[in-house]
């Protein structure tokens, strides 16, 4: 009996040191395996894929708004960032794609139909992997950048003072919206033959109370009364459209990224989602192991002990 005892703790050692060498799953594979089988963690997986798929198509749509407006703003003033403009239309494309293709793995996934779901996951990497390229190579705002925003915005407002038609709305919509005069300042309105203690031939859209709705005749009375009183805007318009230049792609960005992150939760969901269905079985396919129960090391017959024949 003292042999045995004092094997004890060396038997629960071997025992620990087999337990740890089997790792974690193996030794919760049983466990793992029946909370795989349970309805419920097949609906659960199943209703996250459709949550993840819906915001995937809002933040989409999202992406398409964002990608579009900003397109049009640098295409207001700059005809000269053309690859710019193209890399915003791939991200407006690949956000469509990314909608139709969700819509089409949600009524599979209603449908209980696998193909779609592959095609997805796939489609899903792709797309996370042309997005991902496409911001990082093209929306970056460079010096570069910044020196033709700044060369444009002086063309434009050279054709504006030339009564360029299309530019003088542009820059009267400009100078209202962001209450700026000029490119640099009110200065640049400032006629060669004028005296510096005299104001700049400012135009009514450079002065606070400017209102395009009101006649030709109350917008002149209005715009001397504002030189007269210096109340026009004396900032120039360049800090304000390169911080809203920046702004807008800084903003598609964000968007993006999002919508990445999102389309690799719906491939890795997918994935999960038909892992775990394939992985199910059926009532009267094999069984999950379970590990064995010791005996006892005496047996008991008739509620009597047995005898020890002893050597």
């Amino acid at each position: 009996m003292g042999y045995k005892i004092r094997n004890e703790p060396q038997a629960n050692d071997e025992k620990s040191k087999s337990a740890h060498s089997q790792g974690f799953g193996q030794l919760y594979a049983a466990e793992i395996e029946n909370f795989r089988e349970k309805p419920c963690c097949r609906t659960f997986l199943k209703i996250l894929f459709i949550i993840l798929a819906a915001i995937t198509i809002i933040q989409s749509i999202v992406v398409i708004a964002v990608s579009i407006a900003s397109a049009i703003a640098s295409k207001v003033f700059t005809q000269e960032q053309s690859s710019r403009l193209v890399a915003l239309i791939l991200l407006a494309v690949t956000a469509a794609v990314t909608i139709s293709v969700v819509i089409y793995t949600l009524v599979a996934v209603l449908k209980k139909k696998e193909k779609p779901v592959h095609a997805t996951t796939a489609t899903m990497i792709i797309l996370a992997v042309l997005q991902a390229v496409i911001v990082g190579v093209c929306m970056r705002v460079t010096v570069e950048d910044e020196v033709l925003l700044n060369r444009s915005l002086v063309d434009s407002f050279r054709l504006a003072k030339d009564d360029n038609s299309r530019h003088m709305k542009l820059w009267a919509a400009t100078q209202n919206d962001l209450s700026c005069c000029g490119v640099y300042s009110a200065e640049d309105y400032r006629r060669s033959n004028i005296p510096p203690y005299f104001p700049p031939d400012v135009p009514i859209s450079c002065c606070p109370g400017y209102d395009p709705t009101r006649s030709d005749l109350l917008q002149e009375k209005e715009r001397e009364s504002c030189k007269a009183k210096r109340e026009f805007h004396e900032s120039g318009c360049k800090t304000p459209v390169l911080a809203m230049f920046k702004f807008t792609c800084a903003l598609v960005l964000m968007n993006v990224i999002v919508l990445i992150v999102l389309e690799l939760l719906v491939a890795f969901s997918g994935v999960l989602h038909l892992k775990i269905k394939h992985n199910v079985k059926p009532d009267n396919m094999e069984q999950v192991a379970v590990a064995p129960i010791p005996m006892p090391r005496a047996s008991l017959s008739s509620g009597k002990p047995k005898s020890v024949s002893s050597t």
